[in-house]
């Protein structure tokens, strides 16, 4: 491309240039025709600073292949990439209107229609951000409004293909750029840490968002000063005026929401682009039906003589006092909810339901550590009889008087089991099985199942048996029939060790519509008495489970909400609910190196440890509860008791051989962080596009990490990276997959593609099989000296030590808590590299069941 001026009446590949369009930032615009598919399409040509810059070129058509992924109706379409002479060009779609900041000139837009345009720009935003890509520079000049009035995000991505020169200027319009040439964002638009230079993730769009929403509702900038610097000034101290100082006639709400776009630190934001929309949704909601009948009529032009519109005001003002008077009048005769209590043991409670007349409760419960039972009690009564269940957990209680039981439940991964799904009497008898494989189950009105049932890699809600309504990679749980059995909601998840999710709720044809906002920790669900809201017991992120619930048009509310975690379990049809209430601890209990006796040195609740130092001196664990945030917290704990070191934000996956690094994943966006133990900067690993499918571990040097991971489409495989950067490097051909390296670095411990452990030779070699491994035998690392492998044998709670060569084995020692009531899954244990040392923890719930009645309705 010699020159830009020529290019009209050029092909660029198969599409002729019919005119110029335009110029910005990024490159100039094109109209063209496409002459294979005859349609019309916009070219993009991209600087000349892409020109004879072969890595340049390579990275920007691994980008482009990218953005042409992205499908998405407010996202503008990417057709294809080329490039011609050795510049670069981006074919897309043609769009007729105007961009946003087009529309701005004309001054502020009005709040249904700024509304409306934010939440078509934050659905874009959320079909990129479920790709991890993230814009870095949303502004009005790259939002375009069509003829139509759709929303269509440009340039996304293109900000990190950018790699031209530092751009200075005084005005708050300038893009900035780093010394190697990325865009940073443009003043004014940008987040504290991106003027900052620091790594930024999908939250840094949700800021530009809020200003974007800010300027359209006011016509003004949020953060505009004289100078480029005065404005990051302003973006990184002060806080735009508030929005009611020009805009009042619009919902109170709008301002909180912009405000916590607006907050300078990324964790105190919205953390996803779908709970915004979920916020924004309700102002949607709220434009529609008008904000308020006076405020409407005054907006009509004033009449000449204001004297009667004062008084009407003054009417209204009085009415509206004494109507507030009647509100708080029936608020306050409204009792308060009333909490009933009905079991009285030491243990967990897994399931509850009322029978059909709801004089009876029948509940699954493990009592003092023994194994789970099923029990029957009366609201007047406080004793509870065993109907003889062992080992069995409840499912649900059919209108027949049939109880729907799983047998022989085992874990598959945490939060996740399945057993043989079996229906017996309430009165007694043997139960009939009818499925394996089976999570969850509930019954329909007229007495037929709907189960969750694992089928290969996948999970299903059918109903009935063998009809799938919904399958998902992820996990189903707690599946309840509405009362006029026309639909099941059941709450949705994404991976399966975790219990973060949605409710959702899907009809007898298979149509299925989310509910809820996306809730860190979600469990226990059921329908109101009148079937037109869906209740549920969830925590946004660390914090007690609160009592919520949620409509079908999904407007949802706090229900109640106490000092501890509650659980619903069932809700009777005068409205009463059955909901436990579950105290749950998280003990750490340390044996320190030369000392006999263990040692409680709990300090905090929602811990798990991970990892235990060679020496026994430390220990890693994460922090999970109340405050964490959804990305957790690492801490580096200390063996004789003192107070554990926060290492910084990440979940814990490992310590280094030499004790100088934490192992971490980011879970928003994914990524994986070294966190320093002590002086040191963090570090964060560049996967190079490879999708994890293991935790992974360190090798023995202290300076690389091994994991499992997979590129698309492709079966995983282990590969090894060096913690200075650099690409991942295979260890392992695809199929086998493993990240424990033995400490001479002969051999990994790995699984080949048909699950059995192997020993594969990283200098070549046949791989053998490991020996001496029993079931439900978990191995926490190797040994040194000698080669041998520490397990935990979790039915009889003992730790040994496994020669996988020869499958000689050792015990040394068991490894039990004292306390075994409330314990819901075997402890996880940590070792030192002798094994004289260990550290281990364990989830206790404790849980007593209540009826509540009076529950805002």
């Amino acid at each position: 491309m010699s020159s830009t001026s020529s290019l009209v009446g050029q092909v660029l590949g198969n599409y002729r240039i019919v005119a110029r369009l335009g110029a910005g930032g990024m490159g100039e615009v094109y109209r063209a025709r496409d002459e294979r598919l005859d349609r019309e399409v916009a070219i993009k040509t991209l600087p000349a600073a892409f020109c004879g810059d072969e890595e340049k070129l390579r990275r920007f058509q691994q980008e482009g292949r990218a953005l042409a992924a992205l499908n998405d109706p407010n996202l503008l379409a990417i057709y294809d990439v080329g490039t011609q002479n050795g510049s670069p060009y981006i074919v897309s779609e043609l769009l007729e209107g105007e961009t946003l900041r087009t529309r701005l000139m004309s001054g502020p837009i009005a709040f249904h229609r700024a509304t409306e345009f934010s939440m078509q720009i934050v659905r874009g935003l959320m079909a990129a951000h479920e790709k991890r890509m993230v814009h870095r520079d949303l502004k009005p000049e790259n939002i375009f409004i069509t003829n139509e009035g759709r929303v269509k995000i440009l340039d996304f991505g293109l900000a990190k293909l950018g790699q031209v020169e530092q751009v200075s200027g005084g005005s708050d319009a300038a893009t900035l750029l780093t010394s190697t040439g990325s865009v940073l964002g443009t003043a004014g638009y940008m987040s504290p840490e991106q003027v900052r230079g620091q790594v930024v993730d999908h939250r840094t769009d949700i800021f530009a968002l809020g200003a974007i929403f800010y300027e359209m509702l006011t016509g003004k900038r949020a953060f505009q000063g004289a100078t480029t610097a005065d404005t990051i000034s302003a973006i990184l101290k002060e806080e735009p005026p508030d929005i009611w100082e020009t805009t009042q006639n619009i919902p109170p709400a709008t301002s909180h929401i912009i405000r916590h776009c607006l907050e300078k630190r990324p964790e105190e934001r919205f953390q996803s682009a779908r709970d915004l929309l979920f916020d924004l949704g309700t102002l949607s909601t709220l434009s529609a039906a008008g904000t308020s009948t006076v405020s409407r009529r005054l907006a009509v032009a004033p009449p000449r003589d204001l004297r009667p519109l004062w008084g009407a005001l003054g009417v209204l003002l009085i009415l509206a006092v004494l109507a507030a008077g009647f509100l708080v009048g029936k608020r306050m005769e409204r009792p308060l909810p009333s909490y009933h209590q009905i079991t009285f043991r030491r243990g967990s409670i897994w399931s509850a339901r009322f029978t059909s007349d709801a004089h009876t409760i029948v509940y699954g419960a493990a009592w003092a550590g023994n194994p789970s039972d099923i029990f029957s009690t009366r609201p007047e009564s406080t004793e509870s009889r065993s109907l003889s269940f062992q080992n069995t957990d409840l499912l649900g209680v059919s209108s027949t008087g049939e109880m729907a039981v799983l047998l022989n439940r085992h874990p598959m991964v945490r939060f996740v089991s399945q057993g043989t799904l079996a229906q017996v009497p309430l009165a007694g008898g043997a139960p009939r099985e009818i499925v394996n494989d089976v999570e969850q189950a509930d019954w329909s009105p007229d007495g037929q199942l709907a189960i969750v049932h694992h089928v290969g890699r996948g999970v299903r809600l059918e109903f009935p048996v063998g009809k799938v309504l919904f399958e998902t990679t992820g996990w189903i749980s707690y599946p309840r029939f509405s009362p006029k059995g026309d639909r099941i909601a059941f709450m949705e998840h994404g991976n399966p060790g975790d219990d973060r999710g949605w409710v959702s709720v899907v009809d007898l044809s298979g149509r299925k519509q989310r509910l809820s906002r996306e809730f860190a920790s979600e469990q226990g669900l059921a329908w109101s008495a009148g079937g037109d809201e869906v209740w549920f017991t969830a925590s946004r992120s660390g914090e007690p489970f609160v009592l919520y619930s949620v409509t079908l048009s999904r407007q949802e509310r706090a229900v109640d909400r106490v000092p501890t975690n509650l659980m619903l379990h069932d809700i009777a049809r005068d409205g009463t609910a059955l909901v436990s209430s579950d105290k749950y601890t998280t003990p750490i209990i340390v044996l320190a190196p030369g000392q006999s006796a263990e040692q409680d040195i709990s300090s905090l609740d929602g811990i798990g440890v991970f990892d235990m130092s060679d020496d026994g001196k430390t220990f890693l664990f994460q922090y999970y509860g109340e405050g964490s945030g959804n990305n957790y917290t690492s801490y580096l704990g200390k063996a004789d008791g003192t107070p554990p070191v926060r290492l910084g934000e990440g979940a814990s996956i490992a310590l280094s051989p030499d004790g100088k690094w934490a192992l971490t994943i980011i879970n928003e966006p994914r990524q994986v962080v070294l966190l320093p133990t002590g002086a040191g900067e963090i570090r964060h690993l560049d996967r190079k596009g490879l999708e994890e499918t293991g935790d992974g571990a360190w090798a023995p040097d202290s300076r690389h990490v091994v994991f499992s991971a997979s590129l698309p489409g492709k079966p995983p495989r282990t590969y090894m990276q060096d913690i200075e950067g650099g690409s991942p490097v295979p260890l392992t051909p695809e199929g086998i997959t493993g990240s424990r390296m033995s400490p001479d670095a002969k051999y990994l411990l790995a699984a080949n593609a048909a699950g059995e452990m192997i020993l594969f030779p990283l200098s070549g070699g046949v791989p053998v099989a490991v020996k001496g491994l029993q079931k439900d035998e978990g191995v926490i690392r190797w040994s040194k000296g000698a080669p041998g492998l520490y397990v935990y044998h979790a039915p009889s709670a003992t730790l040994y030590k496994v020669d996988p060569f020869t499958g000689r084995r050792e015990l040394l020692r068991r490894i039990v808590p004292s306390d075994p009531a409330g314990i819901s899954s075997p402890p996880k244990v940590c070792v030192s590299a002798d094994a004289k040392a260990y550290v281990y923890s364990f989830e206790r719930y404790l849980s007593e069941l209540y009826l509540v009645r009076g529950l805002r309705r």
